[in-house]
């Protein structure tokens, strides 16, 4: 949950208001973190192992776009076909998570003809934890969720 809530802070500043950011959060308690933080354009209330309904609300949303870019820290298997479905041909889909199956991801977007660029995190970045502070230091909505989460 807390790298989820820090990839969609950085994405909403990123996009600024002209951008849209979506989020896919199963449970509603995170659901109504996500919207009391005000960091998504809109929260589906959906299990992103099943990729056909995340594409179908991705679709709904977007009005058939689909997403530039899409973020998957999702903390259980499967789930790599909701990211690639959800994004658009040329798109690019950074997938954050131990529960990823890195072949899976890989055979998934050639068996349905994706065309999208795949990015496997390995947990590190240059400057990640300074922008990941920063954002927890300067954002006390930020700061009141992260220490909610871990009371």
């Amino acid at each position: 949950m807390r790298s989820g809530l820090l990839c969609l802070a950085e994405a909403r500043r990123r996009t600024g208001p002209a951008g849209r950011v979506l989020a896919v959060e199963v449970g509603e308690a995170g659901r109504r973190r996500i919207e009391r933080l005000g960091v998504a354009d809109a929260v589906l209330a959906l299990d992103a192992t099943q990729a056909t309904e995340v594409l179908a609300a991705v679709e709904e949303a977007t009005a058939g776009r689909l997403c530039d870019v899409v973020i998957s820290c999702v903390s259980v298997p499967n789930a790599e076909m909701a990211a690639i479905l959800a994004c658009r041909d040329g798109g690019a889909v950074l997938f954050f998570s131990m529960a990823t199956s890195f072949s899976q991801a890989a055979l998934g977007a050639e068996g349905v003809g994706k065309d999208v660029r795949l990015f496997m995190g390995n947990g590190y970045a240059k400057g990640h934890a300074e922008l990941a502070l920063d954002w927890v230091r300067r954002d006390p909505a930020l700061r009141a969720l992260f220490a909610e989460l871990t009371a």
